[in-house]
């Protein structure tokens, strides 16, 4: 994977969470950052050298065959997200 080809976007909301979590001493939620964006390459790299295809490539190619199935799917992921901030904010 060439520079220019990162996921520049990602990389950044990542770091930017990452920094976020070290500055209020939130050591054990940087490992997990950390720990997550090494998983995430691993899997990026292995995805792209198996299918030619990053891990969205392969989605955007699935969701155009089968848009309902892709939307429900990103309510999905919409939904855990914002019960997740919930359960960050409230403990529940």
């Amino acid at each position: 994977m060439r520079v220019k080809e990162l996921p520049w976007g990602i990389l950044l909301m990542l770091a930017t969470l990452a920094v976020a979590f070290a500055l209020a001493g939130l050591w054990w939620w940087l490992l997990f950052w950390v720990g997550l964006v090494v998983w995430l390459g691993v899997v990026e790299l292995w995805a792209v050298r198996r299918t030619g295809l990053t891990i969205s490539g392969q989605f955007l190619l699935w969701a155009r065959k089968h848009p309902w199935w892709a939307a429900l799917m990103a309510a999905l992921l919409g939904g855990a997200v914002g019960y997740l901030i919930c359960h960050l904010t409230t403990g529940y």
